[in-house]
């Protein structure tokens, strides 16, 4: 796994270095391969094969798009960057552990790459609506693993959003995104507690000094200085997400766990809800 894991690193920085269409469609083929390898090494084999038709179809458009802004289209669908995420679900819902771990973590390095040299100020809006697209969905979605894949998507979508700023605060940025999320993932497989519901609440409530309440305020501060109307309206949609998940506080908080050890059910049921009159 090490290997895999300095390779990955290595696929990284070619990227980075390299301008080349070809190399980079040699990287993202052989992603995918690491990726196939990983699955058969876990067990994971549920949704192998739409990974596989998905990353390789959109492979040749990306070589037939070669200098087009259509590319860029195809590398966000390629990394399932919001709007364009719709198809993780069906790969995502058969990925537990590790798989699940290297899906939203190691597997986008390469892409992010790619994406911060083709990214151009003309597709500012599309993240963007990206981001509003994630709130809504925030709103439907009945699983705790879909909400922590989506917060892991809005969350990305954000990092984006700075590369239109800088380039070296994208990529510092990155780095924190990726190490927070590596630590997330691991610790919602490690602890069973409450189906792990009430330990990710922090993920989806944006509570000051939370985990990814960090990548929001150093996006915002820098993009607030040349879009801030767009930026207003959606920090009234990341009020509404706020909503959504009071309400699934007090809905889980009715649920029976009678055998949880009664000092955590007050920490959880009281102080918890609690934070969220911070952002009111």
């Amino acid at each position: 796994m090490l290997f895999l894991l300095l390779l990955v690193l290595f696929f990284g920085l070619l990227c980075l270095c390299s301008s080349n269409f070809f190399v980079w469609w040699s990287v993202f083929v052989l992603m995918t391969m690491v990726f196939l390898l990983i699955m058969k090494l876990m067990g994971n084999v549920s949704g192998v094969i739409n990974y596989f038709v998905i990353q390789e179809s959109l492979g040749l458009f990306f070589l037939v798009f070669s200098g087009s802004f259509l590319q860029f289209l195809v590398v966000m669908m390629k990394i399932g960057v919001s709007p364009l995420h719709f198809w993780i679900f069906s790969v995502t819902n058969g990925l537990v552990g590790w798989g699940l771990l290297w899906f939203l973590t190691f597997q986008k390095l390469p892409f992010f790459f790619v994406l911060v040299v083709l990214i151009d100020l003309n597709f500012f809006l599309l993240i963007f609506l990206g981001i509003v697209l994630c709130y809504l969905q925030i709103f439907v979605v009945k699983s705790y693993k879909n909400l922590f894949i989506l917060s892991s998507t809005e969350s990305f979508n954000w990092v984006l959003l700075l590369s239109f700023v800088s380039l070296l605060s994208v990529l510092y940025l990155f780095i924190y995104y990726f190490v927070i999320m590596i630590l997330l993932i691991m610790c919602y497989y490690q602890k069973d507690f409450f189906d792990v519901s009430w330990e990710t609440i922090m993920i989806f409530m944006n509570v000051p000094f939370g985990v990814s309440f960090f990548i929001k305020i150093f996006s915002l501060g820098s993009l607030l200085l040349g879009y801030s109307f767009f930026l207003l309206f959606l920090l009234f949609f990341m009020f509404l997400s706020t909503l959504s998940i009071s309400f699934w506080i007090v809905q889980s908080s009715m649920k029976d766990y009678s055998g949880i050890d009664g000092s955590y059910k007050s920490f959880y049921y009281f102080l918890f809800p609690l934070t969220v009159c911070i952002l009111f």
